[in-house]
């Protein structure tokens, strides 16, 4: 079916600032009189409105021009409809949620969606050292826009992920206990297009470790992991069939917390790891990953929050160059820099400042030797957040986000990039 012309769509009413200030009041006080007196439940209700403004929301690089029929900023109208319980029984917990959002853009209404999340799960424990947990969550949302490889992506396309995960440990002793999981992840896209089914795929993992815990103050842990996943349509055939590609990776992996003080905590962790394709070998990898992390609380009001992170990603897939096969994977190598400061100034009001850096790899390989057409690209992105949330009344919620990124790039897949968005919400929920 032939997508909507953008230029031809009848364009929807852009929001006021003053209708939106009407609103946002609105859903504020909306349920004021129905639970003045109510009592606590573990069901809640809930209506959220919100509206933001995205200056780059095609992700363009610089000077790039805008397509015809497009806007290169955009506003966005999002509605949502909230749900979940977090119930005690005994000994376990159960909890759901779940966000039905509808998403209105005014200058590219090709992009308006309809987008959800949820997710349960059962914490569990018997009466000796068993205990486990049980978890799955799904959502689907619109895919975020990338102006490298491909250029600029016309079409809406919206991504759902999945997941199962399920834990048991079991407690050999006072200081040990024996932890395993298993899990299953699952991508697909709704856009019917093979250069984005091709980033469609399933891992399934399963891990063993055991934690030891010396002190109050400490606990260390060793495990082993192994995970195999596969493409199913990781390259199309001239006869419209598809090559399926699998991996399988393996890992030995080394964690630890300590608690020096009471407003410090370190939590670090290192994998030594090895993935093998079956079809797309130029993406194989040997190597260490992990990520370290520091949360300091120095006053009843303050925290700060500190991540490092070195991961591989799930981003390759398959493309051509003049007509030669070739695989561009976009986050061969990823490192993260994370700083955030929450601030509660009131027991009402709350500020928040994060600090974001990335720094990743991008690479295009080609396997045939009479056309070396591997190229690579570097890039490093800092993005700036700042945000605030206002609890006026127990049941109802404001605040608004503001964020700058700015991506540098070298090489020759990849090209400099910049943004800034900004939006308000307001939450009210019924409990």
């Amino acid at each position: 079916m032939k997508p909507a012309d953008p230029r031809t769509t009848p364009m929807p009413t852009r929001p006021s600032l003053r209708g939106a200030a009407r609103l946002v009041t609105g859903v504020a006080c909306a349920c004021g009189a129905a639970v003045a007196g109510a009592q606590s439940s573990p069901w809640y209700l809930g209506l959220a409105q919100s509206f933001g403004h995205e200056s780059n929301l095609l992700r363009l690089s610089v000077n790039q021009p805008v397509p015809d029929g497009y806007s290169q900023a955009d506003s966005v109208s999002s509605t949502s409809l909230l749900g979940g319980l977090d119930q005690r029984l005994g000994r376990q917990r159960a909890y759901a949620n779940v966000s039905v959002r509808n998403n209105r853009y005014s200058r590219n209404p090709v992009f308006d969606n309809t987008s959800y999340s949820a997710a349960a799960g059962l914490d569990w424990q018997t009466l000796q050292r068993l205990s486990g947990t049980l978890s799955t969550s799904a959502f689907r949302n619109l895919q975020r826009f990338d102006s490298g490889e491909f250029g600029f992506q016309r079409l809406r396309n919206l991504e759902r992920v999945s997941t199962v995960n399920a834990t048991v440990s079991l407690g050999l002793v006072t200081q040990y206990t024996l932890e395993a999981t298993a899990g299953r992840r699952q991508v697909r896209n709704s856009l019917q297009d093979p250069a984005v089914q091709a980033r469609e795929f399933t891992q399934d993992n399963a891990s063993l470790g055991l934690r030891w815990r010396p002190s109050s103050a400490a606990i260390l842990g060793i495990g082993l992991s192994a995970a195999q996943g596969r493409y199913p349509k990781f390259r199309q055939l001239a006869d419209g069939s598809y090559d399926a590609d699998r991996f399988k990776r393996q890992d030995i992996e080394l964690r630890g917390t300590l608690q020096p003080t009471g407003a410090s905590v370190f939590e670090a962790r290192l994998s030594n790891g090895r993935t093998r394709y079956d079809l797309n070998q130029q993406r194989d990898f040997d190597g260490l990953t992990g990520s370290v992390a520091w949360r300091w609380q120095p006053t009843g009001k303050l925290r700060l929050n500190t991540v490092f992170t070195r991961e591989t990603g799930q981003d390759s897939y398959a493309t051509a160059v003049f007509n030669v096969p070739a695989t561009t994977d976009y986050s061969r190598i990823t490192n993260s820099l994370r700083t955030q400061l929450i601030h509660d100034a009131t027991a009402k009001l709350q500020f928040n400042a994060a600090l974001d850096v990335y720094r990743r790899t991008v690479v295009r390989t080609t396997p045939n030797p009479f056309f070396p057409l591997d190229a690579s690209g570097k890039e490093r992105t800092p993005i700036l957040s700042l945000g605030a949330r206002w609890t006026p009344l127990r049941y109802a919620l404001l605040g608004c986000d503001w964020s700058r990124e700015r991506r540098s790039t070298s090489g020759e897949i990849t090209a400099d990039l910049s943004a800034t968005s900004f939006s308000c919400f307001a939450q009210a929920t019924l409990q």
